[in-house]
């Protein structure tokens, strides 16, 4: 994970998905994250108790096994699809974490707040005569690549991701063509920036 990713990723845990989960739960979704993303830049890690308890701890009120109260605390975990359970070896069980943007209840949160904020401006996304009105200011080219696109074929990105508030203002709207809209889809430019670089340059070394 990049250094703005991780700031992302703890940001939307804060404010989004902590509120929704018990002490004990949050302490053990940030064990995972360390040991998957930060850690190996992987959703997905295989662990045992024993080690999950030397890094997660039972804690000081708590008066079941460590193993028991770790046990539980995935469970419900894995209720609020925080974490995705696999098999198990002799290595341990295979965990998957999912990022704080691709559980439910998060994106929820998010939706609820993008419609609140998307009352409150011009929808030039969903309008189908105001879509027409930014494909023309954009002379209908694909502002990332600069290849031309037709009304059947132009797509409006969100410059500023929905997940992370983005509105459908006109000035976060951009003309994008389906291939680079497909790329920067769900991503910052800044993420989305070396990808879209790599196919304008695939592109020009295809036509060479």
């Amino acid at each position: 994970m990049k250094d703005e990713q991780i700031k992302n990723t703890i940001l939307e845990f804060i404010d989004l998905l902590m509120p929704e989960l018990t002490p004990y739960e949050s302490s053990l979704y940030l064990f995972f994250l360390r040991n998957t993303f930060f850690k190996n830049n992987s959703s997905q890690v295989r662990i045992g108790f024993r080690i999950i308890g030397r890094g997660f701890g039972q804690g000081p009120k708590s008066k079941m096994p460590a193993d028991k109260t770790i046990q539980n605390n995935i469970k419900q975990l894995e209720e609020k699809s925080c974490i995705v359970i696999g098999d198990t070896t002799r290595e341990g069980t295979l965990y998957t974490l999912r990022l704080p943007h691709e559980i439910p209840l998060v994106i929820e949160k998010i939706k609820s707040s993008q419609e609140s904020v998307n009352t409150e401006v011009d929808d030039y996304f969903n309008n189908p005569e105001k879509r027409k009105e930014l494909f023309k200011r954009d002379n209908y080219t694909c502002v990332y690549c600069g290849e031309k696109v037709t009304s059947e074929n132009s797509t409006l990105d969100h410059l500023f991701p929905q997940w992370k508030g983005g509105t459908h203002s006109k000035d976060n709207l951009k003309t994008a063509c389906l291939t680079c809209n497909s790329i920067k889809s769900g991503k910052s430019y800044e993420e989305a920036a070396p990808l879209l670089l790599k196919r304008i340059q695939d592109k020009k070394d295809k036509n060479s």
